[in-house]
């Protein structure tokens, strides 16, 4: 209509009838009006301000740099304590911990004081079963649900006509029903029911002691009689034997079901062929496998089969033997689980990608820290992630039209972060080298984690290419990074101070398996970040009375903070929040008394933050896992670069929220506490 028809009487009546029919129609048509160019959101878990403008500084991310001119690039504020579960959950459900009811990786049952993922409720009743030819048949099975609270974003636009799809997003197994198209990431776990368990096969023996993964020792057989012994037989791991489990036991190792194994080793071109479950792959000496689709059953005569899918490495074949096999992932062409809301969309993104991996952390980084890989195997499998990365990223680009709302995932920032930091710091260019520093793989790799940083600007690039003109492009990460060269056990430090007793005659020991004495402990650590008191009528056998609390809260402040390295005299705690004062929200109850912020370098021990006590207090972190986030919140801020120049910063992760759902004119909900950026 142009501007001369639009002043005759009769075309301002239709022109006003037709606006006021947009209005008065129900929310969904006018969200999807007011958001008409759609919105495309890049996830980059760990991707750190400092180290992104040095390398834009230095030319070497040319699309951030493009971007952050015609847009706006800034530090992002992150989740207290700054772990992705709980950052994610905070840009998901624009709520903080208090509200969403996810406080870290790991919570405590207070009723026996020991450690749960964060990702489901504590199970009270884990039901019966009845018995029935030697086989066990649950009955009032509890049913698995994701523990994070609030309504997540893309739920509110789905219910505002808007169409949403989600690739990979943290903290969304199990899967909670939506009507958005939405494929779950980090929390998703192996068919085994863990987040990750590896298979060696090897006739040499592993230095490593208590390996996350399983050692399978097998011998390399001469059956041809030819005297070179060429055959292997063994067998692969697959979930957990249900049927021959009462409910809420907990597998040993020969209770999972199985399949054979077969290798047939060629030592003259080395190259193998693996045969397991009616599948046959050749493969040679490092090179990994395709995906082998595997099923393993769980009732007999097929009545029940379970898929999963696996690859295989081979690592070493002559003289000695080392075959790798990934973890079992949950098959996308038949998954024993919901991996994607709804589920019928595993089924458009296998159709079109084919197999994928379904595990929510698929970098084999046990496997690095085990010492069963070195960094080129890593790199290697890394590589493989990233095939799959851009394959799905090129999907819902292919999906993507005018209007719709899109988020996609990248992992290799965080992950690589914590693994490659030990060759070098790409954050403060004056560090000292890191405790696991080693020159011969350092030489090599010094600036793998850089490298990475320039993939995704690659991938920037090529989503600017595809992307409908206007669409709203936000680029965020969950946090930054920063080394880890120090490690607190802070159940040591808790002992030392009186604050948690340990049981007569004992030093050290476990949460679970009662080396504690509870009777005399007024504060114990579970988690990466979390504190909790002993408090009675809360905690299965507390002292603490609700009306000492304040003020035994006050001295563990004053004297983390005041605690110093004994190793140089460094400040090891930032700062200590009170959970009262930073979570506000329903469930805020049930979050940490406090949470401990590291200052940079500086971190809880692994051991600590499963309820050990050790001899020492502190120590070098040795680790592979050399860098880290899980420090104060202030030290590791994350990123956000997007197509639009704002007029102020100091944002974080919930004003992202408030910004999706104000772009299509939606107010945010109740309980949502950020405010949009735009």
């Amino acid at each position: 209509m142009s501007p001369r028809t639009a002043q005759h009487p009769i075309a301002r009546t239709i022109l006003l009838a037709i606006v006021c029919v947009v209005w008065l129609l129900p929310g969904v048509s006018r969200a999807r009006a007011a958001g008409e160019s759609g919105v495309f959101i890049v996830g980059v878990d760990g991707m750190d301000p400092i180290i992104t403008q040095r390398l834009m500084d230095e030319g070497k991310m040319p699309n951030f740099t493009k971007l952050a001119g015609e847009g706006t690039f800034q530090s992002l504020g992150t989740a207290n304590p700054p772990q992705s579960p709980v950052a994610w959950s905070n840009f998901v459900t624009g709520m903080n911990p208090g509200g969403h009811g996810i406080f870290d990786f790991i919570h405590r049952d207070p009723a026996n004081y020991h450690p749960l993922s964060s990702a489901t409720p504590a199970v009270e009743d884990p039901g019966s079963g009845f018995h029935f030819f030697g086989y066990v048949f649950p009955v009032g099975a509890p049913e698995m649900k994701n523990n994070r609270g609030g309504t997540p974003w893309w739920d509110v636009l789905v219910d505002h006509d808007v169409d949403v799809e989600v690739y990979r997003i943290p903290g969304n197994f199990p899967n909670p029903p939506s009507e958005a198209k939405v494929l779950g990431g980090m929390g998703t776990v192996d068919l085994r029911g863990g987040f990750g368990t590896y298979t060696l096969y090897t006739d040499t023996v592993v230095e490593k002691k208590n390996p996350k993964g399983d050692v399978e020792y097998v011998t390399v057989h001469d059956l041809d009689l030819d005297g070179v012994p060429e055959t292997v037989t063994s067998t692969l791991r697959g979930p957990p034997d249900t049927f021959h489990l009462e409910p809420g036991e907990i597998p040993t190792a020969n209770q999972y079901l199985t399949q054979g194994v077969t290798v047939h080793i060629d030592g003259d071109t080395d190259t193998a062929v693996i045969e397991i479950a009616g599948q046959r792959t050749l493969i040679q000496q490092g090179e990994w496998s395709e995906w082998l689709e595997v099923s393993f059953d769980a009732l007999p005569m097929g009545l029940m089969p379970v898929a999963g899918t696996v690859r295989f490495y081979a690592m070493e074949l002559r003289p000695k033997l080392r075959l790798y096999a990934s973890p079992v992932n949950l098959s996308p062409a038949s998954p024993a689980m919901p991996i994607t809301s709804p589920d019928e969309f595993v089924d458009e993104i296998y159709q079109n990608n084919g197999f994928f991996y379904t595990q929510g952390l698929p970098e084999e980084t046990d496997a690095l820290k085990d010492g069963v890989f070195d960094d080129d195997d890593y790199l290697k499998q890394v590589g493989l992630i990233q095939q799959d990365t851009h394959r799905m990223i090129d999907l819902a680009l292919d999906r993507f039209e005018t209007g719709d709302a899109t988020f996609v995932y990248l992992s290799d920032i965080d992950l690589q972060s914590h693994m490659l930091w030990r060759h070098g710091d790409p954050k403060h260019a004056d560090a000292p080298r890191h405790p696991a520093y080693r020159r011969d793989s350092a030489e090599k790799h010094a600036h793998d984690i850089e490298n990475f940083y320039r993939d995704v600007d690659a991938t920037l690039g090529s989503v600017r290419k595809r992307l409908p003109k206007d669409t709203l492009l936000i680029v965020m990460s969950d946090h930054g990074f920063q080394p880890f060269t120090r490690e607190l056990h802070l159940n040591a430090w808790l002992r030392n101070k009186g604050y948690l007793v340990m049981k007569s005659g004992k030093k050290t020991g476990y949460f679970v398996t009662d080396d504690v004495d509870w009777s005399k402990t007024r504060a114990y650590g579970l988690g990466f970040n979390g504190l909790y008191l002993n408090l009675a009528g809360r905690e299965a056998q507390g002292i603490v009375d609700a009306a000492d609390a304040d003020e035994l809260m006050g001295q563990l402040i004053r004297s983390l903070e005041a605690y110093r390295d004994p190793d140089g005299g460094g400040r090891v705690v930032r700062r200590v929040a009170r959970g009262s004062e930073i979570y506000t929200g329903d469930r805020a109850v049930e979050g940490p008394d406090l949470v401990v912020g590291y200052e940079k370098g500086y971190g809880c021990s692994d051991e600590s933050t499963l309820g050990e006590v050790t001899e020492w207090v502190i120590e070098d972190n040795e680790s592979r896992w050399s860098g880290n986030h899980l420090m104060d919140p202030e030290v590791v801020p994350g990123i956000l670069l997007l197509n639009r120049k704002l007029a102020s910063d100091g944002h974080d992760l919930t004003d992202l929220t408030a910004t999706v759902l104000s772009y299509y004119g939606i107010e945010k909900l109740p309980g949502m506490i950020g405010e949009p950026v735009l």
